[in-house]
């Protein structure tokens, strides 16, 4: 039979239970601290214990995240009062960007306004704008305005498209090619991009719109095709089938264009 007798073969955790049942403190005097399972962790470095090399050891470098200041105990910037909208300026300003058919125009400079990223939230959409002359900016919500990118060789399809477009307000980006394209919509995505199927080369154009909608899938892309005949091979179809969602064709009118623009990615594509 075996016994309660702390000369048993008992494993370590009865000899615990033994000792508190007989009331022998285990732990006393200089082993409190430094017997059986109250000794200190050999893997923790000894200048984390030290009182001034405590920081001073290898896990306080200088780029360590605790020495980055706390942006909520740091001043905060505010903008000068004159690159700041008056009271009255901001209700002209939310009228102009927030209804079709305004004059979209900074109401202190007369100047175009610049376009930032588009936020979604929730039914509505929010977007930083900010004005090229007078640097002036503002939270805007459900903007109708839409930063536009024109991707074109033929010069005189490129000054149409800026014409229509910056005269009803829109912001318009030219880059010079696909490659510098794709690297501007990574900056600041588009709200759509126009690109003439037969200004760039065959490859280019299918190639950017393949990448374009890989990394982006709900980028907005009309293309500019002349309708097809028992001569040519339609360019639209390829671009719809890799991800384009709109075709226009040329010759195209004012209302065509800003038509496409509004137009939702749900609905028709041919227009």
């Amino acid at each position: 039979m075996p016994t309660d007798q702390p000369g048993n073969d008992a494993p370590s955790g009865e000899d615990e239970f033994f000792d508190r049942r007989t009331g022998a403190d285990r732990r006393a005097g200089k082993e409190r601290r430094h017997g059986g399972r109250r000794h200190r962790r050999v893997d923790v470095n000894d200048d984390r214990r030290r009182g001034e090399e405590r920081r001073g050891g290898d896990r306080r470098v200088p780029g360590d995240r605790r020495r980055v200041p706390d942006p909520r105990y740091t001043k905060r910037r505010r903008k000068p009062k004159g690159s700041r909208y008056s009271a009255g300026d901001v209700g002209r300003v939310q009228h102009v960007l927030t209804h079709i058919g305004a004059v979209a125009a900074c109401p202190v400079c007369a100047g175009r306004f610049t376009l930032g990223p588009v936020d979604r939230r929730g039914r509505d959409t929010v977007r930083q704008v900010s004005c090229a002359g007078c640097g002036r900016g503002l939270v805007v919500t459900n903007c109708v305005l839409a930063r536009v990118m024109v991707l074109t060789r033929v010069a005189p399809v490129r000054d149409a498209l800026r014409t229509i477009l910056t005269g009803a307000g829109h912001e318009v980006v030219e880059p010079p090619d696909a490659g510098a394209a794709l690297d501007v919509y990574r900056d600041n995505p588009a709200d759509v991009v126009f690109l003439d199927a037969f200004s760039l080369a065959e490859v280019d154009g299918q190639e950017f719109i393949r990448r374009l909608h890989h990394e982006f899938s709900d980028a907005r892309i009309v293309v500019l095709a002349p309708r097809p005949s028992y001569r040519m091979a339609d360019p639209s179809a390829t671009a719809l089938r890799l991800g384009a969602t709109r075709v226009v064709r040329t010759p195209f009118t004012t209302d065509d264009i800003l038509r496409a623009l509004r137009a939702g990615p749900g609905e028709a594509a041919d227009a």
